[in-house]
């Protein structure tokens, strides 16, 4: 079993700039190679992974989840976790296992996808539950893009544990999906058949059985305007305003949600892009911890 990194939490953030940015990288990197890796077995036979890192018990802890079939180590929630956990936050960043076994690499858009977001709920259900009995009574679910926003929502949209206190969604953008091709999805009866779809960067490629597809299909614009509206806890949306992946209009339609008394707000970073890439990785975590430190623990 890896060492926890307690004894890094006092660690401030690197300067971003120059040579500070380079340095702050390179410690950010050897703090999550000194995370804890869990393992677990769900009912389902699949062996699930995820890097734990303890931190103060006098501050919320944050489940972090990636985006479109990606891994805990992609950016930019693996470098938010390392800079959530230089601050001393507890932070679970696993990786959803899309049906394989241990998996640690992003999947391609041409592997054969059986797995739905629903299982990604189960997997969701699980690490909260992993937390709880681990003591943490303050959750935050933070999620990044797609699929790792939409399995939030999903789940806050259901009954979902107490100890969830706030969802934080970064860059929440729509399934990309062909129209035509999902409306004719929608009517077929086979559900267990093997197609090639468009879904997100995957053109023409993803090759998914029609239940999967579906489950994340789903996830358009009005969809998640709909969640959002009917959300039952608070959630907070992190926009890049040089983000070219998000839909036009896309703050101010969700803005828009806030006359209608959802619990929904918007915060904008400036010059930030879909990854939050640059010294915008710094800004994200800023605007991460400002919401973090407004949440009353017990």
């Amino acid at each position: 079993m890896k060492m926890s990194n307690d004894n890094l939490a006092g660690f401030s953030l690197c300067p971003p700039a120059g040579i500070a940015t380079l340095l702050c990288a390179i410690l950010l990197t050897a703090t999550a190679a000194i995370a804890e890796t869990i393992e677990a077995q769900l009912p389902s036979g699949i062996t699930v992974t995820a890097n734990f890192r303890a931190g103060s018990s006098a501050q919320p802890a944050v489940l972090i989840l990636h985006g479109f079939l990606q891994t805990n180590h992609s950016v930019p929630m693996s470098l938010l976790a390392g800079n959530l956990s230089s601050k001393g936050y507890t932070v679970l960043n696993p990786t959803m296992s899309l049906g394989v076994n241990r998996r640690s690499q992003s999947m391609a858009c041409e592997a054969v996808h059986t797995h739905t977001l629903e299982d990604e709920l189960t997997e969701v259900d699980y690490w909260v539950n992993w937390l709880s009995k681990k003591g943490y009574k303050e959750i935050v679910l933070t999620g990044f893009s797609s699929t790792g926003n939409h399995a939030i929502l999903n789940y806050v949209s259901q009954e979902f544990h107490p100890a969830i206190k706030l969802a934080i969604l970064t860059n929440l953008n729509p399934a990309y999906t062909d129209i035509a091709e999902h409306k004719k999805t929608r009517a077929a009866a086979n559900e267990s058949k093997l197609s090639k779809f468009s879904m997100g960067f995957c053109k023409n490629n993803y090759t998914a059985t029609t239940d999967s597809y579906l489950s994340y299909a789903k996830f358009d614009e009005n969809k998640l305007l709909e969640l959002l509206k009917n959300t039952n806890i608070q959630t907070e949306i992190i926009l890049g305003t040089a983000d070219t992946v998000l839909p036009k209009n896309w703050a101010d339609r969700i803005k828009a949600l806030q006359a209608l008394q959802a619990p929904v707000r918007v915060r904008m970073i400036k010059n930030a892009n879909h990854f939050f890439d640059g010294t915008q990785e710094f800004d994200l975590a800023e605007e991460v911890e400002n919401i973090l430190k407004n949440i009353p623990v017990k």
